[in-house]
């Protein structure tokens, strides 16, 4: 009998994906722009990889989105984050409330991972 048989693995912990983390690891490495107006322009222009939006999003500005999303081939896979807005911008490292995130770069992040695991 090996010793790796005796072993409970019951209790072991699942690591769980850390979005918060995730998201300042591409704040500081990728490519980001946050806030409505600012990702609303860049969107038209050029469009994001992802988008993350907060749980207490306007219902305007989701609608905004999906019909911007609907008009670009490719569509923008987008994230509705578990928090409010302030947890977002606290996520952020920012002192004050983010209700949308453009993502052009993930940079070190793994947010990409997010896409595979919803679809």
């Amino acid at each position: 009998m090996k010793i790796s048989d005796t072993i409970d693995l019951s209790r072991k912990k699942v690591k769980e994906f850390d979005v918060d983390t995730n998201i300042k690891v591409a704040y500081k490495t990728g490519k980001m722009i946050f806030g409505k107006t600012q990702v609303l322009r860049q969107l038209r222009q050029d469009p994001f990889k992802m988008i993350i939006i907060a749980n207490n999003c306007p219902a305007e500005l989701e609608t905004q989105l999906s019909y911007y999303n609907s008009l670009i081939n490719n569509n923008i896979y987008i994230y509705k984050y578990k928090g409010s807005s302030w947890e977002l911008g606290l996520a952020l490292g920012k002192p004050y409330m983010v209700s949308i995130i453009g993502l052009n770069d993930f940079g070190d992040s793994d947010l990409l991972t997010l896409k595979d695991k919803n679809n």
